[in-house]
């Protein structure tokens, strides 16, 4: 009999692999699965804001959408908006925007041109290659004179009348020095796909890729670097749809019974009379 710790242990991994858009059908079954509902309720915030961060969810504010992630938060329910010019306030049970106030300080005045730049480059693009998505972009100064900018992505499309859902997440971390040398990319790029018509079947990938790009003023920077950010993307999109045809031609045509060379499929239940008939014969 397992423990009420390892209970909670197990239902906390079910809602943080939950696909995208089914949380709460996930919530409402493990509550189903537990003896209390008191043990889920337990660890609920903490459980429920690293699925929020970690999935990077979309979420509406008076000012457009924004991004709930562990890299804009400033404490556990506080979120920077930096296109929105604001800092919201989530209600992470609820997944819902409660308030917000104007930011004041929260954004390093020595770059902001840089990070602003990357933000209107990432929201191009965000248009042309992901009309769902939405983008965020953070930066800082670091204490050696680069500057850091990091590019979140997430883009979600749920479509539950034909059973599927899914979700693409890349966050991208571009270090430089102002009007010096390469930017160097660094990006994490994860995409989840659940398809459960008559089954379960999920598509749940994740890609670490390193680029570069030149450096130099704010703008040039920005463009640059979300060119080669668009070259890694859009390799990985063709490389997942060879992957799939590939699939398709071999793997999936294993799985099945080949059928006999005048491409009819057997009629099981006919053969099976055929041997009843034959023995009862003998």
């Amino acid at each position: 009999m397992a423990s009420n710790e390892e209970l909670v242990q197990i239902a906390t991994n079910f809602l943080l692999n939950a696909p995208p858009g089914e949380f709460m059908e996930v919530v409402s079954d493990v509550k189903a699965l537990l003896p209390s509902e008191s043990l889920l309720n337990a660890t609920a915030a903490d459980t429920f804001r690293e699925y929020n961060t970690t999935q990077m969810i979309a979420v509406p504010t008076t000012k457009g959408k924004a991004l709930i992630t562990r890299e804009g938060e400033l404490s556990h329910n506080e979120y920077l908006d930096p296109k929105g010019k604001q800092v919201i306030t989530f209600d992470h049970i609820k997944q819902q925007v409660t308030g917000s106030r104007a930011i004041s300080g929260e954004l390093d005045s020595d770059i902001e041109s840089y990070r602003a730049a990357f933000e209107d480059e990432a929201q191009k693009y965000c248009t042309e290659y992901y009309p769902h998505g939405v983008a965020a972009v953070y930066g800082e100064k670091k204490s050696d004179g680069n500057v850091k900018i990091v590019v979140c992505i997430s883009s979600a499309q749920f479509n539950p009348s034909n059973f599927w859902n899914g979700r693409w997440r890349s966050v991208w971390t571009a270090t430089f020095k102002p009007n010096s040398g390469n930017v160097t990319l660094n990006g994490r790029i994860q995409v989840n796909v659940h398809y459960y018509e008559d089954g379960n079947v999920q598509l749940n990938t994740t890609t670490d890729k390193s680029t570069t790009s030149p450096s130099g003023d704010a703008s040039s920077t920005a463009v640059n670097a979300l060119k080669a950010i668009s070259k890694v993307e859009l390799n990985l999109h063709a490389s997942i749809d060879t992957s799939y045809s590939t699939m398709g031609e071999t793997t999936f045509k294993a799985l099945r019974r080949a059928l006999p060379i005048n491409r009819c499929k057997i009629n099981w239940q006919k053969v099976r009379g055929f041997k009843i008939g034959n023995e009862l014969s003998k």
